[in-house]
């Protein structure tokens, strides 16, 4: 078995520990880089320098967002603050950067596809020249307010993800539940050890005040807060218009993915990150069976695969043909039965897919 990670490459030069794991050695906890194995497999995932900066941005920034959270919530901890004031700079971020593997493969996993998501939306602006005001009136009624503002709502849930800055300046961690909690414990733990560092007081006297800390954030956070909780919304006050047939193709000329992939997840009865996720990473086969399901043609799988390109370098226009050739011969039968099994739950299928690998 090996385990590629996206953390490995020309990042590997700039703090990140590589880990290969090859003839049984590995650079990381084994446990782990059989996880990283698991979910980061070298086929159908594609990888390459801007996705990995991108990456690493959204994830330095919201730990860094997270950090300063703690931060404001340990301020009734005189003690603890004053020893904290003495590293007036981030310590979480370096500290990942160290050591990485304290970070699950589910949440680097999450946190590469909305980077993908963020390079996709970079486009925005630059619409398809097939594009024309009929199209763009679809997508962007001006005589229904509900929509309009859902539409604001997403435009400025978007804005955040695609505002400059760097690793280490704040961004709002606008993650799932589950990723934002892992985010969180991770922080708390690299402060707490800071902490335990510089002053001779006892872990168990510590732990409780990090622990409380820990909590409020998580009951002050609010998961609907970021672009595919708000694209979701806004395919819902839409109604039955976002079944007309073509919104599809209109949100995707005017590279709207994350509305194209809520639309998607409508149609398909999908959940929308899973949609983006393989927009962003998935097999090309899957994106295929996405096109087909959804009744796209040829000329839409193509178009489709066009405006992909910035995340999936290996579309080139040789591939792009070779590809429009497999997709004229995958029947709808065939990319129903593949779009089903995709409804199936992650860890369900990853398990399987597992287990198919290891018995033959």
């Amino acid at each position: 078995m090996s385990a590629f990670s996206f953390l490995t490459g020309p990042a590997s030069a700039d703090s990140w520990p590589t880990a290969p794991v090859l003839a049984g050695m590995s650079a990381v906890p084994i446990g782990h880089a059989i996880d990283l194995a698991f979910f980061f497999p070298n086929e159908g995932r594609e990888r390459h320098d801007a996705l990995m900066a991108e990456t690493r941005r959204h994830l330095g920034a919201c730990v860094t967002g997270v950090e300063r959270a703690l931060r404001f919530a340990l301020d009734q901890q005189p003690e603890i603050m004053a020893l904290l004031g003495l590293r007036t700079e981030a310590v979480c971020w370096p500290t990942i950067c160290a050591q990485p593997t304290l970070l699950g493969p589910a949440l680097l996993a999450h946190m590469q596809m909305r980077a993908g998501v963020t390079l996709l939306l970079r486009q925005f602006g630059q619409p398809d020249d097939r594009l024309d005001e009929a199209e763009a009136e679809i997508i962007l009624p001006t005589n229904d307010a509900a929509v309009t503002e859902a539409l604001a709502a997403l435009a400025v849930a978007e804005g955040r993800w695609l505002a400059a800055g760097a690793e280490d300046e704040p961004m709002q961690p606008d993650l799932p539940a589950e990723h934002f909690a892992e985010l969180m414990w991770t922080a708390a733990a690299c402060m707490m050890a800071v902490v335990q560092r510089s002053a001779l007081v006892e872990g168990d006297v510590i732990l409780p005040v990090f622990e409380k800390a820990g909590w409020a954030l998580l009951a002050e956070h609010d998961e609907t807060r970021g672009p595919i909780a708000a694209a979701d919304r806004l395919v819902r006050r839409l109604g039955e218009r976002a079944d007309v047939p073509e919104l599809l193709g209109a949100a995707l000329g005017q590279r709207r993915f994350l509305l194209f992939a809520a639309l998607t997840a409508r149609r398909l009865r999908m959940d929308s990150a899973h949609v983006a996720d393989i927009l962003v990473m998935g097999p090309v086969t899957e994106l295929a069976a996405l096109c087909r399901s959804l009744g796209g043609s040829d000329a839409d799988y193509r178009h489709l695969l066009l405006a992909l390109r910035p995340v999936r370098p290996s579309l080139t226009d040789a591939a792009i043909i070779l590809e429009a050739e497999r997709y004229q011969a995958l029947t709808e039968a065939q990319a129903d039965g593949l779009v089903n099994a995709l409804r199936a739950p992650r860890a369900l299928r990853a398990k399987l897919d597992h287990l198919r690998q290891v018995t033959i």
